[in-house]
């Protein structure tokens, strides 16, 4: 090999190398285990969340929610994506609305949620759990970020899975 075809491939292979080097920084990290620290108040939301639906309680439930946190919410007419706290606020009064119905509370429904699973990318943390009904499994997951000192949801996203049966 000549020079100057020596020097093409040591060029080739450092621009190689810095291509590399800049895809492997643009991807996101593996996700971490939190600190315990930080699994408890990413669990502190989980668990205000989930006393906020039992509860039917829309000021709670909305302070969990971050300015323009987006949502995805499973039960007809709303196909649609929630764009904001404000759109999730009003369709979250309407459904508290009927969850209250004819029941006495304020404990109007006792959600249990399993199978969770706290990921954490940085400031970021996706939550995954479900319930489980006699006709349906429901999904749910939660994507909080850290403002201002605490945990906000900026989105949710619900949907449900009939189970056959017999």
């Amino acid at each position: 090999m000549n020079h100057q075809t020596m020097r093409m491939a040591s060029a080739a292979t450092l621009v190689l190398l810095v291509a590399l080097t800049m895809a492997a920084a643009a991807r996101p990290a593996a996700a971490a285990e939190p600190s315990k620290a930080e699994a408890a108040s990413i669990q502190a939301v989980v668990n205000a969340f989930m006393e906020a639906l039992d509860t039917a309680n829309i000021e709670k439930f909305s302070a969990l929610f971050a300015p323009d946190a987006t949502a995805f919410f499973p039960l007809p007419p709303l196909y649609t994506r929630l764009e904001n706290k404000d759109q999730i606020t009003k369709v979250f009064t309407v459904f508290f609305d009927s969850v209250r119905k004819g029941k006495t509370g304020p404990r109007y429904m006792n959600l249990v949620p399993k199978g969770q699973k706290v990921q954490l990318y940085g400031g970021t943390a996706v939550v995954t759990f479900h319930f489980e009904a006699p006709d349906l499994i429901a999904r749910r997951t939660l994507v909080l970020t850290r403002e201002g000192g605490k945990w906000l949801i900026v989105h949710m996203h619900a949907s449900g899975l009939a189970v056959p049966k017999g």
